[in-house]
């Protein structure tokens, strides 16, 4: 297996949105599994930052994922132009719940939940119990070394705006 994602690390390089976006997103997770941070690392500057359409995508993998897309899907497809009629609440939980339960996907999830609180400011007025619980986990983590950058930044970008829209 290692073997195989090492041939797909070019993959990682590609900026943004292509139809290999859910093979290279696949890999860079599947190689955090097997110890290695930076795939998923590279994964999320070269082919989410900055592209609205794989943000789209990440957040649709991440809804249907969670639930929150609750028909099923037959090809990628859905990802990039996907249902709209996903519930963010239920993203929102999922992911609070990823950051405890996966910490080996921290980047992924710091940086989905900066994507989803950034697009809508709303969602800590939603379930202010959840807010509170995710504000106070993701002030310790910041606290703790050994984040990347991105995900530091990212993550006091969630505190603010989990802080800033309360009820």
């Amino acid at each position: 297996m290692a073997h195989a994602l090492h041939g797909s690390r070019d993959l990682f390089s590609v900026r943004g949105w292509t139809p290999h976006w859910p093979t290279a997103r696949s890999a860079a997770a599947a190689s955090v599994r097997l110890g290695d941070q930076q795939p998923l690392r590279d994964f999320i500057e070269r082919s989410l930052t900055g592209d609205d359409s794989a943000e789209i995508a990440n957040l649709n993998y991440l809804a249907y994922w969670f639930g929150s897309i609750r028909e099923a899907q037959t090809d990628d497809g859905f990802m990039r132009h996907g249902p709209t009629n996903w519930e963010p609440i239920r993203l929102l939980r999922g992911l609070a719940t990823g950051l405890h339960q996966a910490p080996a996907y921290l980047d992924l999830y710091v940086h989905s939940l900066w994507a989803l609180l950034t697009s809508n400011r709303w969602l800590p007025l939603a379930d202010p119990v959840l807010a509170d619980g995710l504000a106070a986990h993701t002030a310790r983590l910041l606290d703790h070394d050994g984040i990347s950058l991105r995900a530091r930044r990212e993550l006091s970008a969630v505190v603010y705006v989990l802080r800033e829209n309360r009820t």
